[in-house]
């Protein structure tokens, strides 16, 4: 098993500049913006505009603080809540508007053509996890208390799960999942 923690995750701008994003995951380790073939990350958002262009890549996006933002995507208008992931491509047209004051999201980036991925939430009191067949697959704390093994896990930090485990506690967890193509 492998923890990364949120204050280990890397920082960097956004690619449009607008902001920045803490780095939970990306492969191949270390791949810049131009390079990866996935990319999980957690952002802060604290005012609206438009999203980075980033053609070639589908973009899964959930809510997990904050009061709320929309997102016009296309010209058309999505809220984005803390219940169901926001999935578009990358080379569309985005702008995001705060409800109402900051907000905090987690994102799934995959490269077209050579991976694809999903986010789910699940809850507790227990997760029992096994391992993804031909898949990469992250568990992330977005809310409550969580433990592992007897080891605490914090709002941010990411378990990848590379052998069968379980987590013990409350709140909310999101699963990502990355299959190559």
């Amino acid at each position: 098993m492998t923890v990364l923690r949120a204050a280990d995750h890397r920082r960097m701008p956004w690619a449009n500049g607008g902001g920045v994003t803490s780095e939970i995951a990306v492969s191949p380790e270390g791949a810049d913006m131009h390079a990866f073939d996935w990319r999980v990350s957690m952002a802060d958002i604290s005012h609206s505009g438009p999203f980075s262009s980033l053609p070639g890549v589908d973009r899964v996006l959930l809510l997990i603080e904050g009061e709320g933002m929309s997102l016009t995507i296309d010209g058309a208008r999505v809220e984005v809540t803390s219940d169901e992931p926001v999935r578009f491509r990358g080379e569309s047209e985005v702008e995001g508007w705060l409800d109402e004051g900051p907000t905090r999201d987690l994102n799934l980036m995959t490269r077209r053509g050579r991976c694809r991925g999903d986010m789910y939430l699940v809850g507790g009191p227990t997760l029992s996890v096994e391992p993804a067949v031909d898949a990469t697959q992250l568990i992330a704390v977005l809310a409550g208390e969580w433990a592992i093994a007897g080891d605490s896990l914090a709002l941010g930090d990411c378990v990848i799960v590379d052998a069968p485990l379980v987590l013990n506690g409350n709140g909310r967890l999101a699963v990502v999942t990355i299959t190559a193509e």
